[in-house]
């Protein structure tokens, strides 16, 4: 397997690496919209969460993932301190080592017509590269087969998502951010289970490096029906993820003078509002102000409505 994943490094010129995070959870059923959201976050503070992940003992006794403060080296510190999923919270990763820890989601009202689920978060990565590496998987029947998370498998919004390679490897040089928007033709029903795996690989070569750690997990699901509009009014959304500024280029339906374009948090809240003109075309909106993660935005013009979402590195 360790070839199969190097291949696809070269083959698709692969430079950047990435991490993955863990989750604050809060269920929460966004009625902003029109069609139902399911979102939640972990992170590794809140203890009543811990039920969702399991360290896989099974297959690997000496399992180096573990729950923690990160005592390293390059490790010395988590997104929301103190804890964080590490690959041992002290010691480097050892050699010739398999450890994976999973995660489970329960679906809300995503699969269900429109099969689309989107994980995110963080990740730090210190490896050989190509040699060691992470990578993330996800199973759809309950462990019996996993499909990798790449590229081809995590990239079908058309939303605009920043899509990182398929494994997590070399030095990130510092936490970075990820965020997988992922298609399946498989239909799933409400509260059907998804298992969404994450695994370190080292080889026979001690290098004396951190490993792989994540936090602050984002995970959601959402279906999209007959009653939602597709991209008409927001046309581009840019940067996608964004740090300072994220900029609205729209068009408005004939005859059509006005729209209300509303930004929500993933609470659901309306945290900012703007009247548009037919006049404008384009909005810029300054988010320095705003915390990371995924926020939704509606655009009402007339009888059409327009919704998506975008990140806050």
């Amino acid at each position: 397997m360790k070839n199969l994943f190097i291949n696809f490094l070269f083959k698709n010129n692969t430079t950047s690496i990435r991490r993955i995070t863990a989750f604050a959870a809060v269920m929460i059923s966004i009625s902003a919209y029109s069609q139902d959201y399911m979102i939640y976050d972990i992170n590794f503070e809140d203890t009543s969460q811990f039920y969702r992940i399991k360290i896989d003992t099974n297959s690997n006794q000496n399992n180096i993932w573990e729950i923690g403060e990160p005592r390293k080296n390059k490790f010395s510190s988590s997104i929301s301190l103190p804890n964080a999923i590490i690959t041992d919270s002290v010691n480097p990763y050892p050699i010739n080592d398999t450890s994976s820890f999973t995660i489970t989601h329960l679906t809300g009202d995503g699969w269900n017509g429109y099969p689309k689920i989107d994980i995110g978060g963080w990740y730090y990565v210190d490896s050989d590269t190509l040699s060691d590496y992470g990578f993330v998987e996800y199973s759809a029947n309950h462990g019996n087969s996993w499909i990798l998370i790449d590229s081809a498998n995590g990239n079908c919004c058309t939303w605009g998502a920043t899509i990182e390679p398929a494994v997590f490897t070399g030095n990130s040089n510092g936490w970075r951010h990820f965020y997988y928007c992922i298609c399946s033709d498989t239909i799933l029903n409400i509260n059907d289970t998804i298992l969404y795996k994450f695994t370190f690989l080292s080889d026979s070569i001690q290098s004396n490096k951190d490993g792989l750690m994540f936090d602050n997990l984002h995970f959601e699901d959402w279906a999209e029906g007959v009653d939602e509009f597709e991209d008409q009014a927001v046309t581009k959304i840019f940067p996608n993820p964004a740090r300072r500024n994220v900029t609205f280029n729209y068009s408005l339906p004939t005859n059509q003078k006005n729209g209300v374009l509303s930004i929500f948090d993933n609470k659901g809240q309306i945290i900012e509002q703007f009247n548009l003109s037919n006049l404008q075309r384009q909005i810029i909106i300054n988010t320095s102000a705003l915390n990371s993660g995924v926020y939704f935005y509606t655009f009402i013009a007339g009888k059409q409505i327009t919704k998506g979402k975008f990140v806050i590195l």
